[in-house]
C-alpha cells in the first residue's frame, strides 16, 4: 500500500499557513503536519520526512518574514520553490460556544493581529484587555481548551480557519483595519526539475554581491533589464561577513527555460557572482513573463553547462 504524501507547514493547527497549504491542489489527500518554527518546517523536507513544506515569505503590511529568509540562506542549497500562494489575511473574534460579544473582557492574540485589529477593539469593545500569544492559532487553542467559567481569557483574535479547527464560535469577522492585506506563501521541495513553463511564471534567485564593489547591485539588475526581464521583488539580506556585503533575494518575470532569463543568469555567472536558484513556478497574480531572448553566447560553455544543470534539476555546490 502506497503511503500518503506528507506536507509540513508552520504551525500550530489553525494558522494562516495551514489555510494556505489547504489551497494547494497538490496537497489534496496529503497528511499535513504542523511544525513549531520555520527552520523545523523546512528541515522536515531536507531530511526526507515530508515531500514539501509551506512557509510564509512576505506580508503586504508587515513585509518579509525574516525567519524564512534566514533559513533559506543558512540551510544549504537543497530546497526549491515549486508554487506560491497568496492568501488574504482576515481576522475574526472567536470564543467558546454560547459566549456573546458583550461578555468579552480579556482577548488573547498575536501582536501583529492585535495591531491590525486595534481600531475595531477600541470602537466595539472599549476597555477590553488584550493579552499576547505566540501565534493566533495558539490563542484560539487556549480559548478552546479553557472551558472553566473562570478561564483567564474570554476570546481570541485569529484566522477564521482556527475557529473551525478548535470548535469556537465566530463573534465578529473581518475586524482587521487593512481589508486588502495579503500574505505570500511558498511551497518548498527538494531540488529537482521546475514545474513546466506556463507563460505566467516567476523565477526566484539569491544573488550574493561583493561588498567591495559599490556598483554590484546595479550590475546585477542591468543584466536583467538589458534583456527585457522584469524584476518584481528585491530584498537585501546581510551576509554577516562585512558591512555592505549582501545576499539579494530577487523575483524576476519568466521561467528558467526562457532564453532571456537564462541569458541573464549566465551573464551573472560570468561576472563570478554567486547565484543560487530558488525555483521557477507559476505566478498566481502576475502578468505573462517575457519569453524573448536567445540562448548562449559562445564563451566557453561553463556558464551554459551550469544553467543546463539547473534546468535539469541538478544540485550544484556553490550556487544551486
Amino acid at each position: 500500500m502506497r503511503a500518503e504524501p506528507r506536507y509540513a507547514y508552520l504551525g500550530p493547527e489553525g494558522t494562516f499557513t495551514e489555510a494556505a497549504l489547504r489551497l494547494l491542489p497538490e496537497a489534496a489527500g496529503a497528511v499535513c503536519e504542523p511544525f513549531p518554527t520555520v527552520s523545523s518546517t523546512l528541515d522536515a523536507v531536507r531530511s526526507g520526512g515530508c515531500l514539501a513544506a509551506v512557509v510564509p515569505l512576505e506580508n503586504s503590511v508587515r513585509g518579509v518574514v525574516p525567519a524564512t529568509l534566514e533559513d533559506l540562506i543558512s540551510g544549504g542549497a537543497t530546497l526549491q520553490f515549486d508554487a506560491e500562494i497568496e492568501l488574504p489575511v482576515t481576522f475574526a473574534l472567536m470564543a467558546r460556544p454560547g459566549a456573546a460579544v458583550q461578555d468579552i473582557r480579556r482577548v488573547l492574540s498575536h501582536p501583529h493581529a492585535h495591531g491590525q485589529c486595534h481600531r475595531w477593539l477600541t470602537q466595539r469593545l472599549p476597555g477590553v484587555e488584550v493579552c499576547l500569544s505566540t501565534s493566533t492559532a495558539a490563542a484560539a487553542r487556549e480559548i478552546a481548551e479553557s472551558s472553566s467559567p473562570h478561564a483567564r481569557y474570554d476570546a481570541a483574535i485569529a484566522a477564521p480557519i482556527a475557529a473551525a479547527r478548535y470548535g469556537l464560535s465566530v463573534l465578529a469577522s473581518g475586524i482587521g483595519e487593512r481589508r486588502d492585506a495579503v500574505t505570500r506563501f511558498v511551497s518548498v521541495r527538494g531540488t529537482g526539475p521546475s514545474p513546466a513553463r506556463t507563460g505566467r511564471d516567476r523565477t526566484s534567485l539569491v544573488v550574493t554581491a561583493d561588498g567591495a564593489h559599490s556598483g554590484a547591485l546595479v550590475d546585477i539588475l542591468t543584466e536583467f533589464s538589458a534583456r527585457g526581464v522584469g524584476l518584481t521583488w528585491i530584498q537585501s539580506w546581510p551576509t554577516g561577513t562585512a558591512l555592505g556585503s549582501y545576499h539579494f533575494f530577487l523575483d524576476v518575470e519568466g521561467h528558467i527555460e526562457d532564453g532571456a532569463v537564462g541569458d541573464a543568469m549566465i551573464a551573472l555567472r560570468r561576472r563570478a557572482v554567486e547565484v543560487s536558484f530558488l525555483g521557477s513556478y507559476p505566478h498566481v497574480g502576475g502578468k505573462p513573463g517575457r519569453l524573448d531572448g536567445s540562448g548562449g553566447d559562445g564563451t566557453g560553455g561553463s556558464p551554459e553547462a551550469w544553467l543546463s544543470a539547473l534546468r535539469a534539476g541538478e544540485v550544484l555546490v556553490g550556487g544551486r
